[in-house]
């Protein structure tokens, strides 16, 4: 089920069947992932994560330390944004500004 939540017009929803097929392997190299983020002197928060690759299948295992909070917390929300990747190296090629790494002119 999809749903598109909108500023001023009332959401969508929407089901439909997907199906996804991934034909690779399990990345070799696979660490955990330690990342902190945080208000100057208010709020720092700190994330650890088991992997920093998971599975479809996978259950994501971590801990939230709170190291320093000064300020009154009414709500948190924690989302999982999925990120995909292929073609790494015209991935790459592009972000450095094309085919010439950039450079603007050719040969």
């Amino acid at each position: 089920q999809v749903e598109v939540k909108r500023q001023w017009l009332p959401p969508i929803t929407a089901e439909h069947e997907v199906l996804v097929q991934i034909p690779g392997v399990e990345p070799s190299v696979n660490e955990p992932i330690k990342m902190e983020v945080g208000i100057e002197d208010c709020l720092h928060i700190e994330f650890e994560y088991e992997k920093r690759c998971y599975h479809l299948h996978d259950v994501i295992c971590g801990q939230i330390n709170f190291l320093l909070v000064r300020i009154k917390i009414k709500h948190m929300e924690l989302a999982v944004i999925r990120r995909e990747t292929s073609g790494e190296g015209l991935a790459q090629s592009a972000a450095m500004g094309g085919p010439n790494g950039g450079s603007g002119g050719g040969g």
